[in-house]
């Protein structure tokens, strides 16, 4: 087995192909709609749900903060932070795929989140290296 020189062009070759599976349903919560948008109830609540999810981060319970970060989405989903914050801690599980899908709804709702961007980039290298397809037979 050899492995192919991971280039720029490469790398965005494999993500474009790969897109399709983040799309799929399941990879990430869809972000919540009301007329209104959340109120500062439903808000401060999913600030609070937020701060639990970074304290579960610190203590490297994922699934635990990534439920934490999926329900302050149910209460906001307009605030790209709490996508951004899932899908680090989807990263860390290694699911490389759901982070994808998370930071790239978080750009969608704020394309000026420059930490998004570092989210998605970092996903999306992760998945190409630990996939087989940057590996040739």
């Amino acid at each position: 087995m050899s492995v192919k020189p991971a280039s720029l062009q490469n790398i965005f070759d494999v993500f474009i192909k790969t897109r399709q599976k983040v799309s799929s349903p399941g990879a990430s919560t869809p972000v919540a709609s009301t007329s209104n948008g959340p109120s500062a109830k439903d808000k401060a609540e999913a600030e609070k749900l937020k701060a639990t999810g970074n304290q579960l981060m610190s203590t490297k319970n994922y699934d635990a903060a990534i439920d934490s970060y999926t329900k302050a989405i149910e209460l906001d989903g307009g605030n790209p932070v709490f996508y951004s914050n899932r899908a680090a801690a989807y990263s860390s599980k290694n699911d490389h795929l759901s982070a994808i899908g998370d930071a790239e709804k978080a750009i969608a709702i704020d394309s000026a989140f420059v930490k998004a961007y570092h989210r998605l980039g970092f996903a999306s290298s992760s998945f190409l290296l630990s996939s087989s397809l940057i590996y040739t037979p």
